[in-house]
């Protein structure tokens, strides 16, 4: 038997079919890892800010380490738990991929950063920083690329660009004042992965009426 040849327009369904349905998993609470991401990432970031701004205490800054410590298991039973009910799309292989290189890339600067520290180097956990600015928004600018979705593509190029901004100033001597830094940190974590949730649900709710 010939096996049948798929048309372009046949595969363009396909493909199509398969970002509607990554979307769709996306949107639901189950599988809404990149939120709690986020959410885990601005909770802290305002606890920090408002503990520091109180009490002048630098050491408060430690409470930035729940965010591995809470939010890694928490994404493995997410994820543990989604996996058992439905079968991925590739389209999922795809950004799963994009954030498991971010993972990856998150414990090894971790480890260097843990290695500088040793030398008294203390400055060098605000790369860690940077890494939540820049790698992170690339990786929701690609996210928005596969998914073909606008809000995740202007969410991670506004925090690449504000990442930089940040670096340049940095380099430049500018100081990072929690003021206007971490602000800065809540939106683009608000604007990459809790807009673009919603933006999702809200085009999924219009197509299914």
């Amino acid at each position: 038997m010939e096996d049948k040849k798929i048309t372009p327009q046949e595969s363009m369904a396909i493909i199509t079919k398969m970002i509607e349905d990554s979307k769709q998993r996306l949107a639901t609470p189950d599988t809404r890892v990149s939120v709690m991401w986020a959410t885990l990432s601005i909770v802290t970031a305002v606890l920090v800010w408002i503990l520091c701004s109180v009490t002048n205490d630098s050491r408060y800054n430690f409470i930035w380490f729940s965010i591995p410590v809470i939010g890694l298991p928490l994404s493995f039973l997410m994820g543990r738990k989604s996996a058992k009910k439905r079968v991925r799309t590739y389209v999922e292989y795809v950004t799963d991929g994009i954030w498991r290189i971010v993972g990856y890339i998150s414990i090894a600067l971790i480890a260097i950063c843990l290695i500088y520290d040793l030398f008294d180097y203390s400055n060098i956990w605000l790369a860690m920083f940077y890494f939540a600015f820049i790698v992170v928004g690339f990786a929701a600018a690609a996210t928005g690329v596969v998914l073909k979705e606008k809000s995740y593509l202007f969410g991670g190029i506004f925090s690449t660009v504000a990442g930089l901004i940040i670096s340049v100033s940095s380099l430049c001597g500018i100081p990072l004042l929690m003021s206007w830094v971490i602000p800065l940190y809540i939106f683009c974590f608000f604007v990459m992965f809790i807009v673009p949730s919603f933006i999702i649900r809200h085009k999924l709710k219009k197509t299914a009426e």
